[in-house]
């Protein structure tokens, strides 16, 4: 599991509610407290989309169990923009099926893994992101962690944060 600090948070603010960096993962679950609380289930309803725009969406396939981070981001823009900055925010993300599929490639315990997750944590004035995988069986094969780990890693310094 990783855990980082980000010390430049407007830069990573913008990179995660303005731009596309995180575009390609998938929106799990979130929370934001402002004025009151909001909380955010990911989980995709697909009879609410044409199958017109299920196909638009990044790394869709049937598999796909959660929306799109870049659906949800405007959403999340519309909300914390503005003067005030919210008291608090969690969001988690998930690589989609087809980039947990390539990245997990060569790793023998992939089939367990059902899950390679993006933990994004902001309490006001510092914001930490911590790594997880969620397994489908115990396994004691770590290879899956670390190679989220250090894929997480490259990312965020392409990030240039």
């Amino acid at each position: 599991m990783l855990a980082l600090q980000i010390d430049e948070v407007k830069t990573f603010m913008n990179r995660l509610l303005a731009g596309s960096a995180f575009d390609a993962f998938l929106f799990v679950e979130g929370a934001l407290q402002m004025g009151f609380g909001y909380e955010f289930d990911g989980h995709l309803n697909r009879d609410f989309y044409t199958e017109g725009e299920l196909a638009g969406f990044p790394g869709n396939s049937e598999e796909e169990t959660y929306i799109p981070y870049s659906q949800v981001r405007p959403v999340l823009f519309s909300l914390i923009r503005g003067k005030r900055t919210p008291l608090s925010f969690r969001l988690t993300l998930q690589a989609n099926t087809s980039q947990t599929q390539t990245l997990l490639s060569s790793v023998s315990s992939a089939a367990s893994v059902k899950g390679l997750l993006l933990n994004i944590r902001f309490d006001g004035q510092k914001v930490m992101l911590t790594s997880g995988v969620n397994y489908s069986t115990f396994s004691f094969d770590k290879a899956p962690e670390h190679t989220w780990d250090q894929w997480l890693m490259e990312f965020i310094k392409s990030l240039s944060l």
